[in-house]
């Protein structure tokens, strides 16, 4: 019987289950539905999950066998006491799926698919988050508390970012600095509306943040094709919004260590998850600005990753488990602070 180990990257959208043999290569591959338990609850999270394990092994034509252990790497969980119940629940209702749980939140997973010891990740889907992971798996956050609080630089805020900027123009509450014509074209063709009242719905009756963040897709299209200065100036404001979450992050890992996470010559190596960095041609120029005005780090490296951070997750299990990182992590930009 092979010694097999598994693993989720889980968020609201939809999950991939991933498991590997002892020496770290994928055996089996599935995907499934929505794993965010402040969406659905931890008990439809689990039941998901098992619904995944049993894909997984039908797509080896095989009958489902007991993981040696389960990383759970899911948007969501982060309080102590939802590890706890979600261990609980594993062992009692789940024990047929593996012998070890272990549930960390989603950014996890996408850490230690690119990096063997930990690092920092920045998250820009819908909404935003920072986190560094330490190889203990301690983690230290900046961002990501949803977009009423602040999701700055996700694709709901950039899109909100230009709304709002049409609206204050239209209404003379504030006088936008670049022409608005092109922006307000592009909202009103978006959401095929014809005026302000008509947008409301958007924002109430028939609100949905993934709609509002949709729009992101098309003013990438149109600030590439147009050059419009505007949309570009929302873009370019994301880019700074990276910057300042790395900054803050490592702030905060300072002043929670009082340690310094690395030497004043040492490169912070950060892997860059999410379709807005699809985007990253429009906003470079944001986060270069940003980052020579920040004092806490020197240098820098940004990085894709091709690989789904359920592979991170299973490594979560057992980190004897190795990963070929350099195959699918990818440095894509570079910067010292002069």
């Amino acid at each position: 019987m092979p010694r097999l180990f598994g693993g989720v990257d889980g968020g609201g959208s939809g999950s991939r289950f991933s498991i590997l043999d002892a020496n770290g290569k994928v055996f089996a591959e599935s995907v499934g539905e929505c794993t965010n338990q402040w969406l659905i609850g931890i008990d439809k999270v689990l039941e998901n999950v098992e619904d995944m394990w049993k894909k997984a092994f039908e797509s080896k034509s095989m009958q489902p066998i007991q993981l040696e252990g389960l990383g759970l790497a899911l948007s969501g969980v982060e309080a102590t006491h939802i590890k706890e119940e979600i261990v609980e629940k594993m062992q009692t209702k789940y024990s047929h799926v593996t012998k070890n749980t272990v549930p960390v939140n989603d950014s996890c997973g996408a850490v230690f698919t690119a990096f063997k010891q930990g690092g920092i990740v920045i998250i820009a889907g819908t909404g935003s988050n920072c986190q560094l992971v330490s190889p203990q798996l301690v983690q230290y956050g900046c961002g990501g508390w949803g977009h009423l609080i602040g999701d700055e630089g996700g694709a709901y805020s950039i899109a909100h970012r230009l709304v709002k900027a049409v609206f204050d123009d239209l209404d003379c509450l504030e006088e936008c600095t670049h022409n608005t014509e092109v922006g307000r074209n592009l909202i009103w063709q978006y959401f095929g509306v014809e005026d302000q009242m008509d947008m409301l719905q958007f924002y109430y009756t028939k609100f949905e943040k993934s709609n509002i963040a949709g729009l992101t897709a098309s003013m990438a299209r149109v600030a590439r094709e147009q050059q419009d200065p505007l949309i570009l100036s929302c873009f370019e404001w994301a880019g700074a919004q990276y910057a300042r979450m790395l900054s803050g992050v490592i702030k905060r890992f300072k002043k929670e260590t009082g340690e310094d996470f690395r030497g004043p010559d040492q490169f912070v190596d950060v892997v860059c998850v999410g379709k807005v960095f699809d985007s990253w041609d429009l906003m470079e120029q944001g986060f270069r600005k940003q980052f020579s005005q920040q004092t806490v780090v020197n240098k820098v490296r940004l990085y894709r990753c091709s690989a789904s951070g359920a592979l991170g997750a299973a490594r979560l299990c057992d980190f004897s488990l190795d990963l070929d990182h350099d195959s699918f992590t990818r440095m894509f930009y570079e910067m010292i602070r002069k």
